[in-house]
């Protein structure tokens, strides 16, 4: 087995995935997946917004644990949630103190303000940062050892620009965070990098301190927080490189529907498509809002049957639909992606776009994804190590990775399929990289182990019911 040292490879704590592959029954014609984790995060946080209900019902949520990781901030800060089936409902109550769990390096921890701890989700900190700074409400914020090596520098920094005042506890740039003064200062702010979350937090700032400003940002990454909050009556302005937010009031209302993770259904589709033989898939209720259909629009391009069908557009203004595909690579096309915008409506699956390509003919090259590095795992070094267990050649760039492919599309060699194979694969305890290795696996005769597979809990508590449902043999190994 492949193994990372360092924080590449936090601690393993999950159960292993077992893929029994090239054993595949006739799947299901039609799928769900869970609700868009990204939607879910940004309903629950407004629910602190100015003149949020004292119920909001939010429907059809995703419930993994990154959603989960919010759970205990919300309680503290005086909000209560219950969780019936896929319906999520946030109550006002009274606050409920969370445990302190100190940093070493830090001797003390401001006096009178909660603590906030959101585990290991980016986006629930990143977030929950931008709406505190923007209602004045003081905190420590602060996440697990992995999170507290990913830069908080890209939010902190603008928001400090616009008046709040959020400082670093210990290392600069990193978790853990006081917040304290509120964002009151009404200017224009350059934002470094193209993060949807920093982008989201920043804004969420300004609207929920109804202060003017306008964000330049070098790309245009998911825009599930300008759609919403323009839906909850907040006028934005955008245009090319910027958003800008006049100050103007917004009302939350008590219903919140949260369409299908297209991140997420992206796994049963390439697990379709690995597979071959013919026969259609249906995912419906699929959010297509094009800074998320990377994935599909790539392998579309590069001759992949995929398309979208029923589409409508939802009360919170995203676009949504039906993703159909039929089984099979014949005549697909190495992929290229080499413009920022494409990256970042594909950012979530470049593992699993690269285990595909390690199926196409030719070489194949994912670029302009130098963001990667700073995930819950250096997605660059893992994937190429993750794909490179199963004897795929995928080489590490500086900003993104190249992978060579089989030669032909005429069948596989002898001796494996397109010269991969199963064998024990490393999850690195990262969702992404676990369910990449568990798709791909599904398409290749005999038994893969992928250690720590199970942490797909995250992003996608479904993950294996899913896969079973178009055809895979898949399981969980008790610990």
């Amino acid at each position: 087995m492949l193994e990372v040292k360092g924080p590449d490879r936090p601690a393993t704590i999950s159960p292993d995935l077992v893929v029994e592959g090239g054993r595949t029954g006739g799947p299901a014609s039609t799928v769900d997946v869970p609700g868009d984790k990204s939607v879910t995060h940004r309903a629950l946080l407004a629910a602190l917004l100015p003149g949020a209900p004292h119920r909001l019902t939010i429907r059809n949520a995703n419930l993994g644990g990154a959603v989960r990781a919010l759970f205990p901030a919300l309680r503290a800060l005086g909000l209560d949630t219950l969780v019936e089936g896929d319906v999520l409902t946030v109550r006002r109550a009274a606050p409920v103190p969370q445990p302190v769990r100190p940093h070493p390096a830090i001797t003390r921890w401001p006096d009178g303000i909660p603590y906030l701890e959101t585990a290991g989700s980016s986006a629930a900190a990143r977030l929950l940062i931008g709406v505190l700074a923007g209602v004045g409400r003081g905190a420590v914020v602060d996440g697990d050892e992995v999170l507290r090596h990913r830069p908080m520098d890209w939010i902190v920094t603008p928001l400090n620009e616009l008046g709040a005042d959020i400082r670093y506890l210990d290392r600069s740039g990193r978790l853990p965070v006081s917040v304290g003064g509120r964002v009151h200062r009404s200017r224009r702010v350059e934002l470094a990098v193209g993060s949807a979350q920093a982008r989201s937090a920043v804004l969420l700032g300004a609207v929920a301190a109804g202060v003017p400003a306008e964000l330049r940002h070098p790309v245009r990454s998911r825009d599930h927080t300008e759609r919403m909050l323009a839906a909850f009556g907040a006028r934005l302005t955008e245009g090319p490189g910027k958003v800008a937010y006049d100050g103007g009031p917004c009302s939350v209302p008590p219903l919140i529907d949260v369409p299908g993770d297209p991140s997420l259904a992206a796994y049963p589709v390439a697990a379709h498509l690995l597979r071959g033989g013919g026969g259609e898939l249906r995912i419906p209720d699929v959010c297509l809002n094009p800074t998320r259909t990377g994935f599909f629009d790539v392998l579309r391009r590069a001759g992949a049957a995929i398309d979208y069908q029923d589409l409508r557009t939802t009360a919170g203004g995203e676009p949504v639909g039906t993703v159909v595909t039929t089984a099979g690579l014949d005549g697909v096309r190495a992929v290229t992606v080499d413009d920022p915008g494409t990256l970042h409506a594909l950012i979530d699956e470049v593992p699993l776009l690269a285990v595909v390509a390690a199926r196409l003919p030719g070489t194949s090259r994912i670029g302009c994804a130098g963001e990667l590095r700073f995930k819950e795992t250096d997605r660059l070094v893992t994937t190429a190590r993750m794909a490179a267990a199963f004897g795929a050649c995928v080489r590490v760039e500086p900003d993104g990775l190249t992978v060579n492919g089989p030669r032909s599309v005429n069948g596989p060699p002898p001796g494996g399929t397109a010269g991969l194979s199963a064998g024990t694969v490393p999850g690195f305890e990262d969702h992404r990289i676990a369910m990449a290795a568990a798709t791909l696996a599904t398409a290749l005769p005999g038994r893969t182990t992928i250690t720590g597979g199970a942490c797909h809990t995250t992003s996608f508590p479904g993950f294996t019911a899913v896969l079973r449902a178009v055809g895979a043999t898949i399981h969980e190994v008790t610990l």
